[in-house]
Order: C-alpha cells, then sequence, then structure tokens
C-alpha cells in the first residue's frame, strides 16, 4: 500500500442481489432463493478481491409478498459455512437486540471466531418497527418499546462484550494429564450481570474469542443511536450524503468519537451504493436504463409538467431531455417533490438535472429514461454508480479524499455478474491508485479494518 488512507470494501450476499427490479433481466440468477451455492460463491468472489468482508443481512420478521426479503438465510449459518471455503475474508454477523438473547449471540460470536480464526464482526440493529411484523413471530417474549429499545440494546453489548472478554483468562487450558487437570483453576469468571432487561449470571461456556475485540457496527440515524456508536461502535454503516453533507457529517462522527476519547481514525464510516458496472460508461448505463424501464411511470408526467412547469402530456416520452427541458428555467428546488433529500447533492435543481443526465443515466436520456430513474430514487435508500471502472474507481477515490466515506459497503444489483465484474475491473483500477491492497495484510477482521478496543 503506499501512504495514502486505505479504502474498507464490503460485499452484500442476498439471494437474488440488492435491486427490487434487476431480477428479471434475462441473465441474472435468482436461484439464491433456495440454492445456497449462489451466495457461497459471492464469498468466494469478495475473497478474490481482497475485499474486508461479506456482509449477509438478517431479519426476524415474514415478508413473502416482498422479492427481495421473501427469504433470508441465517447469517450465522451462512457465514459458518463460507468460511469453510476461504481463508481471509471477514463475515459481518447481524443480530437484533430488540428481540435476541445476549447470551446465545454470544456463543454465536465465540464460536464462529474460533473456527474462523478471527474473521467476525457484529452488527446490532434495535428495529422493532420493521415490516414482517416480526414481533409476530416472537410470541410471548418481551420486546421492548420505541422509548427503550436503545436501553436495552446497551446492556445486550455490554452483556456481550462482558461474556466474551470476561468469561475466561487466555490460558484457561491446563491440560495436565498426570494431575488430571484440564482446566486451569480460577481461569474462569462469572460475569453476575443484572440489569433492566437482562440477568446472566456467567460464565460462557465457549472459549473466548480469537480477536481481541470482534469489530462492531452501528446503523441508525437518531441520536441515540449515534451516541450508542460513538460508544460501542467501531464500524458505521452510514446513508451516503453526497460530498458537501457527507463532509459535514464525517467530521460530526468523528468528532463525537474523540469527544468520548477515542481516536477517530480507528472509527470507519462505510455507505452503501448499487454499483451499475459495464465495460464501457455506454454499456453501463444501458444496463442501468434497463432495470429502470422495469418501473411504472405513469403518474409521473404530470409530476414533471407541475415541477417544470411544461405541459408535457402531449410530449412523447421517447423525445431527449435535452430537446425539451430548458435547464436555465428550472427552479431552485422544483425536483423537490420528485427526488429524495439524501440524493440532493447539488447547489440548485438546474445541476442536479445535469448531474443526473452526465453521470447516471447519459446525456442523450430520453423522458421516459427520466422517468423512470425517478421513480427509482424515491425508493432507492443508497446510491447508483453507474459506469465503466474508471468512474466507479474516480467515484471512490474522490469520496475517500474528500474525507466523506472510510469504504463502501457493496451492493451488487443482481448476480451473478456484477460482483465478478467489480473484483476484475474495478479492483485493479483500485489497487493501482495506491488506495486498496494487493494482498491480505492482517489476520484477523479486526487487523484488516484497523479498528481501536472499545472493551
Amino acid at each position: 500500500m503506499s501512504g495514502r488512507r486505505a479504502l474498507r470494501l464490503g460485499l452484500a450476499a442476498y439471494g437474488t442481489g440488492w435491486d427490487l427490479d434487476a431480477w428479471r433481466l434475462p441473465e441474472a440468477t435468482n436461484f439464491g432463493l433456495r440454492d445456497p451455492s449462489v451466495i457461497l460463491d459471492i464469498a468466494r468472489v469478495a475473497e478474490r478481491g481482497r475485499l474486508d468482508y461479506v456482509f449477509a443481512g438478517s431479519a426476524l420478521g415474514s415478508e413473502p409478498d416482498r422479492l427481495n426479503r421473501i427469504f433470508r438465510w441465517d447469517n450465522f449459518v451462512y457465514a459458518g459455512h463460507a468460511a469453510a471455503i476461504t481463508r481471509n475474508l471477514g463475515f459481518v454477523m447481524s443480530v437484533n437486540s430488540s428481540f435476541e438473547h445476549p447470551y446465545a449471540v454470544a456463543r454465536q460470536l465465540a464460536t464462529l471466531d474460533n473456527f474462523n480464526r478471527g474473521r467476525t464482526a457484529l452488527n446490532v440493529v434495535f428495529g422493532i418497527d420493521r415490516d414482517g411484523d416480526p414481533i409476530g413471530n416472537y410470541g410471548k417474549n418481551p420486546v421492548p418499546t420505541e422509548e427503550t429499545k436503545y436501553a436495552r440494546a446497551r446492556e445486550f453489548t455490554t452483556v456481550v462484550n462482558r461474556l466474551l472478554y470476561e468469561s475466561w483468562d487466555d490460558d484457561l487450558l491446563l491440560d495436565d494429564k498426570a494431575a488430571g487437570t484440564l482446566v486451569r483453576p480460577g481461569s474462569w469468571h462469572r460475569i453476575d450481570f443484572h440489569g433492566e432487561h437482562f440477568d446472566v449470571r456467567g460464565p460462557l461456556n465457549v472459549p473466548p474469542p480469537v480477536q481481541r475485540h470482534i469489530p462492531i457496527v452501528q446503523v441508525g440515524l437518531s441520536e441515540e443511536s449515534l451516541r450508542y456508536g460513538a460508544d460501542f461502535a467501531q464500524l458505521r454503516f452510514s446513508p451516503y450524503f453526497g460530498i458537501s453533507r457527507g463532509k459535514e457529517e464525517y467530521r460530526r462522527l468523528k468528532e463525537r468519537v474523540a469527544a468520548n476519547g477515542r481516536d477517530p481514525d480507528k472509527f470507519k464510516i462505510i455507505p452503501g451504493i448499487t454499483f451499475h458496472l459495464g465495460g464501457t460508461v455506454r454499456e453501463a448505463r444501458a444496463k442501468f436504463n434497463e432495470i429502470n424501464a422495469f418501473q411504472l411511470t405513469q403518474a409521473l408526467p404530470a409530476a414533471f409538467s407541475e415541477a417544470l412547469g411544461i405541459d408535457l402530456s402531449r410530449v412523447r416520452d421517447s423525445e431527449r431531455v435535452l430537446d425539451v427541458v430548458d435547464f436555465d428555467a428550472v427552479g431552485d428546488d422544483a425536483l423537490r417533490p420528485l427526488i429524495s433529500d439524501r440524493a440532493r447533492d447539488a447547489k440548485n435543481d438546474r445541476e442536479l438535472l445535469r448531474q443526473i443526465l452526465a453521470t447516471q443515466i447519459g446525456e442523450d436520456a430520453t423522458l421516459r429514461e427520466l422517468y423512470h430513474y425517478v421513480q427509482r430514487s424515491r425508493h432507492e435508500q443508497q446510491p447508483a454508480v453507474v459506469g465503466d471502472a474508471k468512474t466507479i474507481a474516480d467515484w471512490l477515490e474522490e469520496n475517500l479524499d474528500e474525507e466523506v466515506l472510510d469504504g463502501v459497503q457493496l451492493f451488487p444489483p443482481y448476480h451473478r455478474g456484477p460482483a465478478d465484474l467489480f473484483v476484475d475491473l474495478v479492483v485493479p483500477e483500485l489497487q493501482r491508485r495506491g488506495i486498496f491492497r494487493t494482498e491480505y495484510e492482517a489476520p484477523t477482521l479486526q487487523g484488516l479494518l484497523d479498528t481501536d478496543d472499545v472493551y
């Protein structure tokens, strides 16, 4: 590696990819809902690219009417299997502190970290109001309220940490066959935790983890969630806010961590992106527009007419945007009803519209393609980065250098193909620029991510 900051990269593993519509492409493989080999192969691809980790998001609700959430493999079982076919790749485990018990989770974490020799991280989520009625699947088990879920999450994490790092001394195994003593006397310790939500005696009946500290990942936007991250976490899965606002959010988060007496450089901020990659920019935009074309757009021509002050009812949607819209006449906030604030990283909506055409759907884009793009952007929770290897590497490098992020969680829109293209085309470009590793430089995930010991 050069003297520049190193980019961290993770890959999301979902049965049909992340995009809600890309599974309809002729080349998409959707057997990942039934065939574990599809997402196991994602781990192989990630390790081939020297990526830091794979994230297989878990879910407790039942949502058979949502295609990208109809099945969610248990992420601990997945990681255990995938660890056996990889040597260096890390695995981020997602658990919900509002439903799960810290003793059971600590057992799973310690077991996995021993089996994969230190390649585990923990993503703690608190949500109790997700779609799919997770409460309905847990019967009479006590579930916190919106007001108490953060206190429970703190207690949950405290218990998990104490079980992992206080239950056993490192020299627990005496193995004195002559004296008949297997475990060193006094090497185990009860934690005797008594809190508002949990009573846990301990010790953990699994050896301590290989890592000095299993990295913890924080998500969420609320003040309580951010406070939790500054106190307990080493990574944040953050929304992407664009360059200008993203720099401000990045600085605030680092300052919050520093105020707790921690090294802000050891706290990693990692937003997610859906990447649409092609051998050329034109090829990538064509595939992106093909996916967008699966969207329904009946209401958007009228909405655009109102926003832009142009009667589009009699304009064919096959007309080029540049031939129909007078960009200089677009109001500063004309598109605000159509495009979410999270995606609005521009001085005004004239610039925003030009950015959309120049960087995503193409300057020759038609009104139909613009309608499709906007309809999709209203539901996407992260940006779509579209282009060839240089375009995507430029985007990553700029955001890294501008201190908007420390890494990126990559969400392939479908399987298989995009993940392989990223590893084959973008990773070598990042390596050439000196911002991504050419070989794994540490045996543990904590070492790869360069995080601190909070506990």
